[in-house]
């Protein structure tokens, strides 16, 4: 005998049907939502979902309920995608993908989660400011030489 396991699920688009999809297709199944008329539903006439589409999220485990008692995650926990990033570049893409955040705030969040930028002190943080300060007050001005004589541009 051998074992059945269920291997994704498809949600009808009007979302009053769910397929659930099984390593033998045999042992797949369909569910209809309770709030359905039967009598006046048919069912032949659903589009379809796949099931590459969904993205699920899970929940923390029982145990560490209580480290996410003051965030979303307690409520609505991770999405999978979420989950299965493993680098920068693909937690970039994933920022990209998922959120309205501006590129530029997409790759430092993947940089905060996947980076070392969590490992960044406080005081590290401090230096970086006073540096690019520092590369600010430099640049205030730029000098263009020509053969004959200078030309100084002034920015404000």
């Amino acid at each position: 005998m051998t074992e059945v396991q269920i291997q994704g699920v498809a949600m009808s688009k009007d979302g009053l049907q769910a397929h659930y999809v099984a390593s033998d297709p045999r042992a797949s199944y369909t569910l209809v939502n309770a709030k359905v008329e039967l009598e006046k539903y048919n069912p032949a006439f659903t589009e379809w979902v796949s099931g590459h589409k969904v993205d699920y999220n899970l929940m923390p485990p029982e145990g560490l309920e209580q480290h996410y008692s003051k965030s979303v995650v307690k409520n609505q926990g991770l999405p999978m995608s979420f989950l299965q990033v493993q680098s920068v570049e693909e937690g970039t893409e994933w920022y990209k993908k998922n959120t309205r955040y501006p590129d530029e705030v997409c790759e430092m969040l993947a940089q905060y989660e996947w980076g070392e930028l969590r490992y960044t002190t406080k005081k590290e943080f401090k230096n970086l400011k006073k540096k690019t300060h520092r590369k600010k007050m430099k640049q205030k001005h730029m000098t263009v030489k020509r053969p004959n004589n200078p030309i100084l541009l002034h920015f404000d």
